[in-house]
Order: C-alpha cells, then structure tokens, then sequence
C-alpha cells in the first residue's frame, strides 16, 4: 500500500528527472571519497591486502541482505520515504568508517553501512526506471551519468586531501555533505507504482540493439499467457541472465573503487596521490561513458554497448597489470572506467522492461550485481597474498569475457518464463 504521504502524481506529472540526479550523485560522492582513502585506510587499521579484502566484503554482505526487501518496502512506505531513510543512514554509514580503530571493527561497520547503501541504490534505480518509463525516453544512463559525477567529484576530494596529507576525518565530513545534498534532492520523488503493461509497452524507451528485433512490437496486445511472468515470488531466466551481466559489470567498477589506488601504489609505487589521481580518472570516464550512453544505446543498441565496452574495460585491466608505466596506468583506467559505463544502468532498464515484474525484477537483478561486492574483494584480496594483486585482477578480465557473451539478454524484451527458487 502507497504511503499516505505520497499522492499519486496527475496525467501529466513524469517526475523530476534532475531530482533523480541528484540522489544518484549524492550516492556517489559518498562512497568514492571514501573509496578514494582505500590506501590511508589500510593504513589506519593496520590490515594485509587478504585483511583488507575481508573487511571490504561487509559492504557487500549488508547489501545484499537490505536489497531484496526494497521493493516491499517502498510498497509499504513510498519511495520517496524508504530512500531519504538509506540516504540517511548510507551517508553516516560510510562516514563511519573514517574511525574504525582495527579491520575487523572496519568490517563491522561497512556490514551496517552496506544495508542502507544497498536499499539507496535499488530504490533510487527504482525511481529513475519509474521516470523513464513516463517520459517514454532514455534516461538512466544520464542518471548513472550523475553517480559517475559524485564520484568524480568524491574522489577529487579525497586526492586532494591525500596529497595534502590530511587525515580521515575527511571521509566523515563527506558523508554529512553527501547527506544534505540526497535529503534536499528526495523531497521531489513521485510515487514508484508499476506502470499498466498497456502503458509500459507503448511508454517504454526503445533498445535498437539485434536482439530487440525479436521483442513484440510496442503497443501491439500479447496472448494472456506470456503477458505476465507467473511466479513473482521466484527469479524469471531473463532477470538471472541480466544479472549475471551486470554482475560482472559490477565486479569490473567494484574492483577499480576498491583496487586500483592500491594497484597502483604497491604494484607502481606511485604516491598515494597519483593513485587517488588514476582513480579520479577512471571516474571521469565512466561519467563520459554514461552521458554519451543516451545517444550510443540508440545508434549500436544495449547489447552491443555492453559486448564492446566488455572488450575496453578487459583490455585496460591487461594493460595497467602488465604494463610498469604509470602514463600507460593512467590511460589504462580511463579505458576501464569507459568500458564499464554504461553496462550497469543498461541492465537497469532492461530488467524494469520485463513485463509484470518492474520493481521485482529491478531489485533481483540489483541483488545479483551486488553480489559482485560479497565474492570479488574478498577473493582478490586473497589472491593478491598469493599471486600480487596485478595478477588477481585478472579474475575480473574473466568476468568480463563472460559479460560479452551474455551481452545479448540485455536486449531482450520478451516474456520469459519464471524460475522459481527452491522452498
């Protein structure tokens, strides 16, 4: 049941896309001024790289349990109240993490920071797919554009800060910066109600892409049986496949946010500044990336975007692991970050295309990609004490081959049948 407090906007109310943007940003910002201290954090507490990799799972684990009830609870309480709750407790959660005295009280607190930024980031996804699909245009790539500008800008101030060699109290002031900045912004979010399928098929925003030619044309009525996925309550093949794509996605960006400032001071010895510089840089790309996506996503389609930018970002790993330069580190993340742009907010307005399943399948597909952050730092981090950590990022280039030869479901429109869980 809608909350009370959110009316139904009228006929002609789209939402505020620039709204959106905003808590996209603040989003953003948050975590890449943190993200940006990775190494001074290290330091802090005084954990190894396997240390540190654990540690970083707890955002992950705490995602992951928050993410599959957002949907439930923005039927309950409206969209605009459950996130102005996760920008709240998002914001301080990553704040915190400025005075964790040892690793494993680290971990503790990205376990409790991880839930809100989980439940941020599935219902403001949930919004933007809800404006899209008003506006009958593409959006979100624009509005993963302006997470990609928080970042930048997050990660900005924590090069400056790095090679200023101020402490971290910065990373706490941050979250209280990025917090006033979603509450201002969330004030103008509409309620998230499932469009009518009559209405999501004639408002839905093209995809051009091959696969897209297979999909039921718009606005045309389909047979009762396959307009409407049966099994809600499970995971239809389509939402597992788009997952799984942006699942690699998401290992590929969770790698460079928690990787790649370290990469480059331990495996380069670069100064902890250029490492916080290179990782500006790979922002900066995917901030490019996502506002060319509109555009690029209309020209080669969804499918071929994201088979192609697989090829760029896997190239640009290869590249700044095998290569001792620090000119070529830094061309290398930009190849990175411009890879892995637009895959994510693709997967986005693929899943809300499913018909019948909307906030469902944008919350599945979310959950899947987050658990990208609960296998891939733990796992890199181990095989950095074994291997170094240049040649543990090579998992991700796998992931990354898998994510071209899916790239096709992120086309697709049609209606899939469901696979239940197990009970």
């Amino acid at each position: 049941m809608q909350s009370s407090s959110e009316r139904r906007p009228t006929a002609g109310q789209t939402g505020s896309a620039g709204a959106v943007a905003l808590v996209f940003a603040a989003s953003g910002f948050v975590m890449a001024q943190t993200l940006a201290r990775v190494p001074a954090l290290r330091d802090h507490v005084g954990a190894t790289e396997a240390e540190l990799g654990l540690a970083l799972v707890g955002g992950g684990i705490g995602s992951l349990l928050a993410m599959p009830h957002t949907a439930r609870l923005i039927d309950r309480f409206g969209n605009r109240r459950v996130t102005a709750v996760a920008i709240v407790l998002g914001s301080l959660g990553w704040g915190s993490v400025g005075f964790a005295p040892n690793v494993w009280v680290l971990a503790g607190l990205l376990v409790l920071a991880g839930a809100p930024v989980g439940v941020w980031d599935v219902s403001m996804n949930i919004q933007g797919n809800r404006v899209e699909q008003l506006r009958s245009r593409t959006l979100m790539p624009y509005l993963h554009a302006a997470f990609s500008a928080g970042a930048v800008v997050g990660a900005s101030v924590g090069a400056v800060a790095a090679w200023q060699g101020i402490g971290l109290l910065q990373v706490p002031v941050g979250g209280v910066v990025g917090l006033i900045v979603g509450l201002i912004a969330v004030r103008h979010f509409i309620p998230a109600d499932p469009l009518p399928e009559e209405t999501l098929r004639d408002a839905t925003p093209r995809d051009t892409s091959q696969s897209a030619a297979n999909a039921a044309p718009r606005g045309t009525s389909q047979p009762a049986a396959s307009a409407t996925p049966r099994g809600t309550r499970g995971i239809t093949r389509t939402e597992l496949l788009i997952g799984v794509v942006c699942l690699a996605a998401a290992l590929a960006e969770g790698a460079a946010n928690d990787w790649l400032a370290l990469l480059l001071v331990d495996a380069h010895d670069a100064p902890a500044g250029f490492g916080a510089l290179a990782f500006t840089a790979f922002n900066v790309t995917m901030l490019i990336g996502r506002l060319l996506g509109g555009p690029a996503t209309a020209r080669w389609g969804r499918a071929n975007l994201a088979r192609a930018g697989g090829v760029l970002a896997g190239a640009g790993i290869l590249l700044i692991t095998l290569v001792p330069s620090l000119e070529v580190a830094l061309v290398a993340a930009l190849m990175w970050g411009l890879g892995v742009s637009t895959v994510f907010p693709a997967a986005i307005s693929a899943a809300g295309e499913i018909p019948g399943r909307g906030n469902k399948a944008i919350g599945m597909v979310s959950t899947i990609a987050y658990g990208a952050f609960l296998f891939g730092a733990p796992t890199i981090g181990v095989l950095a004490g074994a291997f170094g950590l240049d040649r543990a990022l090579w998992l991700v280039v796998a992931f990354l081959v898998l994510l071209v030869v899916l790239a096709g479901n992120l086309g697709r429109t049609s209606h899939p049948s469901p696979t239940r869980r197990p009970t």
